[in-house]
């Protein structure tokens, strides 16, 4: 008994020091107060806090070592907005340090052959790379990207940084030698810097982040984009490349998302409570994405976008900052990003002529995004900014290149970061065949280029000399087809033949046998096939051309005669496609045709010599880049004479297939005199039947 009174006695005492102490600390000793936030930190939308690092064991590590917060002496101070201006002999940028981003990126020139070439906008003085007046929402070239704590890089992303730098004490720097520019921030809720590293001669910037929170390195992501390219280019149709995320994985495939392709609709509202800001989805949002797309219409109309507050467990329900009007049951659901996790040797956003990419040594995954901007209420688009955020690693930069995609640029770029930089430049399914003829093609042009003074005569003269080098294979091919059309009655004669016999095949198997044998006789002589395989080898050159004028820097802007003044935009006069699609019909009139009275025939030869033509120059030649307009039509040109004389030496195959004589000319003939009088008996019957 007297030990279970000791027992409870023990307890009560416990309990007494255990309830008392809070008071005694707090009287005696109290807690210094905590550091006043700044301005920067106050205006922020709520409180910024960062999950502990994703390492325990790290975590309790520094814990002992390294303060939770910093000390009021370590909070970055209020600074000023800033603005530095950097000049290369090539390119001008300017960075700011609110939030240490890229605002404009200006080419001013490119090296081509050992000399500077100019570069120039579509429109306008400047060729400008990065949107002015981007959309609210819109992260800037080198904004950070934190996918454990988006809230901590939204205050990066627009708090001051301070500027740290050897001859950073004007604000416009011409470079003479590399230069390092550092942004620092520290806060409350943790610390981030910024290290750009910029070269004079050199479209490489190498880019350097940290972010720390508790003392602990935290992942994190670097903004590539958005919409990068000439922002004075409103060309828009199948001949010009609008902005894209590209990639190329580590197992040598090339990867490019168009803007409208990024997250598409993956799940469909089933309930909305404007009251509590609240939606709920029929399948579940990945863990990682904190904000939303939602469209209607099957994805045709832009609703808005929306932040994810907070999500139930299942991730079915999410609770938003706001809902666009006009969400309801039904309405299409996609994620604000897509995170692809695959090795990549580099990625970024490019246009048809300019790029941003990084190339990184661990490049593990990529997230892309794509803000699109409606004109009106009615949710129409009127343009979209993909930007792609990749990861940088601890203590590793970032290798950023910015510039045109020069062939040879991106060549000498790649070697110098040790990748192919070069399949930034799409040469389509067949690059394998086209890849050894363009250095060859692009040397002719260049060097006739330089003969005439005219990039329009070089196209000219190399258009020539391509159908001159292929008018044997074009002599070979016609020949052929004429001497197929020749056999064609022939040939239409015994497949009639045949299909009667086919009615009862065990009475007439002897007949048949013999018809096929001649049928083949006949196709080994006149094998159409043999008129199409010249053809078939001229397609690399033909698509070799095709490519490197629809996408080469040098014909951008090149001027040819008269009213043609930039080869690589379409003819405002059409004057040039309507004369390409008098030579298609030219050629088609003089190619080889069998003679055929079937009436279906007939207007199928109309058609193509005639509808086909004029569709194709409607549909696709009226908006192709003038300098391609001009190698099809001089092609057609030289094509048609090359045709004439083609047949006025194969005239008497012309003679006869007009003539319908030789309809068993040159018909092997079997060696068996009974089988020869049998198979003269079945012509002879065939040709009075």
């Amino acid at each position: 008994m007297k030990d279970r009174y000791r027992v409870f006695l023990a307890m009560l005492l416990s309990i007494a020091v255990l309830v008392a102490w809070p008071f005694v600390m707090h009287r005696f000793f109290p807690t210094p107060p905590e550091p006043t936030p700044t301005p920067e930190e106050q205006t922020t939308e709520r409180q910024v806090t960062p999950p502990p690092p994703p390492t325990a064991p790290a975590t309790q590590t520094l814990a002992r070592t390294v303060p939770t917060k910093p000390t009021p002496a370590q909070i970055t101070a209020q600074v000023a907005e800033r603005e530095i201006v950097i000049e290369s002999d090539y390119w001008t940028a300017r960075l700011s340090n609110r939030g240490a981003v890229v605002t404009s990126w200006v080419i001013h020139s490119y090296p081509r052959d050992g000399e500077k070439r100019a570069i120039r906008p579509a429109e306008g003085d400047l060729l400008e790379l990065i949107p002015k007046d981007l959309p609210e929402g819109v992260s800037k070239p080198f904004a950070v990207r934190l996918p454990w704590s988006p809230d901590f890089a939204e205050q990066l992303n627009h708090a001051t940084f301070q500027v740290e730098g050897a001859g950073l004490e004007s604000n416009k720097i011409k470079l003479s030698e590399p230069l390092h520019i550092t942004f620092t921030y520290v806060s409350a809720a943790g610390t981030a810097h910024k290290t750009f590293t910029f070269s004079p001669e050199s479209f490489i910037v190498d880019v350097n982040v940290g972010v720390t929170v508790r003392g602990s390195p935290q992942p994190v992501e670097v903004v590539l984009g958005p919409r990068i390219g000439d922002q004075s280019d409103k060309q828009t149709g199948s001949y010009s490349v609008p902005p894209q995320v590209i990639a190329f994985t580590r197992e040598g495939k090339r990867q490019q998302f168009i803007g409208s392709k990024i997250t598409p609709a993956f799940a469909t509202v089933t309930g909305v409570d404007y009251a509590t800001r609240t939606i709920v989805l029929d399948k579940p949002l990945a863990s990682d994405v904190d904000s939303v797309k939602l469209v209607a219409d099957k994805g045709a109309t832009l609703l808005g976008y929306a932040r994810v507050i907070e999500a139930s467990p299942d991730r079915h329900s999410l609770t938003l900052e706001r809902i666009p009007s006009g969400v309801g049951n039904g309405t299409g659901v996609a994620q604000g990003t897509d995170t692809l996790r695959q090795g990549y040797r580099w990625a970024g956003v490019a246009d048809h002529y300019f790029s941003m990419l990084a190339v990184g040594d661990q490049i593990s995954e990529i997230a892309l995004t794509s803000f699109e901007e409606k004109t009106d209420e009615a949710g129409k688009v009127l343009r979209d900014y993909p930007s792609v955020a990749v990861p940088v690693a601890a203590g590793a930069p970032l290798h950023v290149f910015v510039g045109p995609k020069d062939h040879d640029l991106l060549a000498s770029a790649g070697q110098q970061l040790h990748t192919n930089l070069t399949d930034l430049i799409d040469w389509g399914l067949f690059s394998f065949a086209v890849r050894p003829l363009i250095p060859v093609l692009a040397w002719a042009l260049k060097g006739l280029a330089k003969a005439f003074g005219n990039y329009g005569w070089a196209i000219v003269a190399v258009t020539v000399i391509i159908n001159l080098c292929l008018s044997p294979l074009r002599f070979y091919s016609s020949k052929k087809m004429k001497n197929a059309a020749r056999h064609q009655p022939r040939l239409k004669e015994l497949q009639d033949r045949m299909k009667k016999l086919k009615e009862n095949p065990k009475k007439n198997e002897r007949e048949l046998m013999q018809l096929q044998q001649e049928q083949l006789a006949i196709m080994k002589q006149a094998n159409p096939l043999g008129g199409c395989m010249p053809l078939v080898l001229q397609m690399p050159i033909f698509w070799a051309v095709y490519l490197y004028l629809g996408s080469s820097l040098d014909v951008r802007h090149e001027k040819w005669m008269l009213w043609i003044a930039d080869l690589s935009k379409p003819d405002r006069l059409y004057i040039l496609p309507i004369v390409m699609c008098v030579t298609m019909i030219a050629s088609t009139q003089l190619t080889p045709q069998p003679p055929s009275a079937d009436p279906s025939m007939k207007m199928q030869r109309v058609m193509m010599t005639w509808l086909m033509p004029i569709m194709l120059t409607w549909f696709f030649f009226f908006s192709a880049p003038s300098g391609l307009v001009l190698y099809w039509m001089v092609s057609n040109v030289i094509g048609v004479l090359i045709q004439l004389v083609i047949n006025k030496k194969t005239a008497h195959l012309t003679a006869e297939l007009q003539g319908g004589g030789g309809k068993n000319a040159g018909l092997p003939q079997p060696k068996d005199g009974k089988g020869s009088r049998r198979s003269t008996g079945l012509r002879q019957k065939m040709s009075d039947s």
